[in-house]
């Protein structure tokens, strides 16, 4: 008999940003012959097309309400259902209901941000209901048992996997005559320019820049990503680095061109201190770049020594221009480090939590 399971996400197919596209990943890990797996999303369209074998996604319900009867719905119309996926802590009360009117299992997925912004008692309980946790990093995981009740065996680490289009490579010729940022070095930031997410550090960047250019006349840092921040950090650019030609934004950079940025750049550089994981640091030391990040959150995760990068504290003074220094000299990143996190591992590790849920005896999801 085939396992079924209930995806409850955010966001998966037909968005970008780290969270849908764990989410993707994960369900390419499970689907398959054995495990199908219906996906109902809060945004993103799914091409049908495109979509592995053993996927179906809903189409998306983006009201709170409106999703949570969605979901319950879902689950009554679908029939059996084994386990219940809730790809966001902040969606843990309705998948425990859901979970529990069902009879199905509960699987919720913590990635950082979600754990330590959302506190709500209502979450903290379906939490502490599920019967297996994952979080994407060390940091997220004591968070999370130092806020819920939870034993330590229920949570289990599954970081972020990085995928096979990032390996070194010369960069495109078509790239580099298009930017043409002159001889650098060039620093790379790649993130959405979001109000939310101010703490990736691109301030801290653009004022580090006039010391750095004084020893690297022709260094230049480029920043990927756009969002409702964008022209505020332009406008900070302009006053902190000094020089008009310092920095220069590209916008949005679909996945399938960043491999290609990537290997444009000699550093990776984003000093936050609140990632839950930092995919972007892999990614970068995947395409061969050395990266320097921010210490907090679970970028130590990301950056677990200097095969891949260094971690600073932004606010030392000093340390980020230091850091960045340092790495220029210290040559490409050591691809040994990465194995880990590609995506057969990652797909070995989902297969194996799942057969261990399933192999549990089934019990009545606790009161949330």
């Amino acid at each position: 008999m085939s396992t079924r399971i209930l995806a409850l996400v955010s966001d998966c197919y037909g968005m970008g940003g780290g969270i849908a596209r764990y989410n993707q990943d994960l369900v390419e890990a499970l689907a398959g012959d054995d495990v199908s797996i219906v996906v109902l999303p809060r945004y993103g369209r799914a091409d049908d097309k495109t979509l592995p074998k053993g996927v179906e996604q809903l189409p998306p319900v983006a009201g709170r309400i409106t999703y949570s009867l969605a979901a319950l719905w879902t689950a009554l119309r679908r029939g059996r259902v084994d386990v219940v996926f809730c790809g966001h802590a902040f969606m843990a009360p309705l998948a425990w209901a859901t979970a529990r009117l069902i009879g199905a299992r509960l699987w919720v997925q913590a990635h950082g941000t979600d754990i330590w912004a959302d506190r709500r008692p209502s979450v903290r309980r379906a939490v502490e209901a599920a019967d297996l946790v994952t979080t994407v990093s060390r940091a997220t995981r004591r968070s999370l048992l130092a806020w819920a009740n939870l034993a330590p065996e229920r949570v289990r680490v599954m970081p972020n996997t990085v995928r096979d289009i990032f390996k070194p490579g010369p960069p495109s010729p078509a790239l580099v005559e298009r930017l043409a940022l002159g001889p650098g070095p060039v620093l790379l930031t790649v993130g959405r320019l979001s109000v939310s997410e101010r703490y990736k550090g691109h301030e801290q960047i653009f004022a580090a820049l006039p010391a750095l250019r004084a020893k690297f006349p022709g260094l230049v840092h480029v920043v990927a990503g756009d969002g409702d921040d964008r022209a505020r950090l332009e406008r900070r650019a302009h006053e902190l680095a000094g020089d008009a030609g310092a920095v220069r934004f590209l916008g949005f950079v679909a996945e399938e061109e960043l491999p290609d940025l990537y290997r444009l750049a000699d550093l990776y550089v984003m000093p936050s201190v609140q990632e839950g994981f930092g995919i972007v640091y892999l990614e970068a030391a995947a395409c061969g770049l050395r990266v320097v990040g921010g210490r907090g959150g679970g970028s130590a995760d990301a950056i677990p020594d200097e095969r891949v990068g260094i971690l600073v504290d932004p606010e030392e003074d000093g340390a980020l221009v230091d850091a960045i220094i340092r790495m220029l000299a210290a040559g490409r990143a050591d691809l040994a480090a990465i194995e880990p996190y590609r995506r057969g591992h990652f797909a070995s590790e989902a297969r194996l939590l799942l057969a261990r849920l399933l192999a549990r005896p089934w019990r009545m999801t606790g009161d949330a």
